[in-house]
């Protein structure tokens, strides 16, 4: 399984680009953390996509996302393979383009809002 995951990470790196997600839902795990749930579009296709964090590893609780607008890392090549960046917020004004953005349009290791 391990194995598998750290393909597809190595292909998301290689191939990454950035859309808008927005959360529908959290869940709270007993061992893993917290379960997202998040969809977004990438050239007219519908995506929905999980993610699993460990509590501890933002400085805010998941559970106030639900709805909000997200950066997401996608694969190109393969759209369903995604990361939610959900230390990233995108403000409702801004649009995406209808294939991603090349690169991120702030630093990931930030939280911010994008205007």
């Amino acid at each position: 399984m391990y194995f598998y995951s750290s393909i597809d990470d190595n292909k998301l790196e290689k191939e990454k680009m950035y859309s808008i997600a927005v959360v529908q839902k959290v869940r709270v795990n007993a061992n893993i953390g917290e379960s997202v749930y998040y969809v977004y579009f990438v050239n007219d296709s519908v995506y929905y996509s999980e993610d699993n964090f460990y509590v501890d590893v933002y400085n805010f609780t998941l559970q106030n996302i639900i709805g909000t607008k997200i950066l997401v890392k996608f694969q190109e090549s393969d759209p369903q393979n995604s990361k939610l960046l959900p230390n990233i917020r995108i403000g409702d004004s801004v649009k995406t383009p209808n294939s991603g953005w090349p690169t991120i349009p702030v630093e990931e290791d930030k939280r911010c809002i994008l205007e």
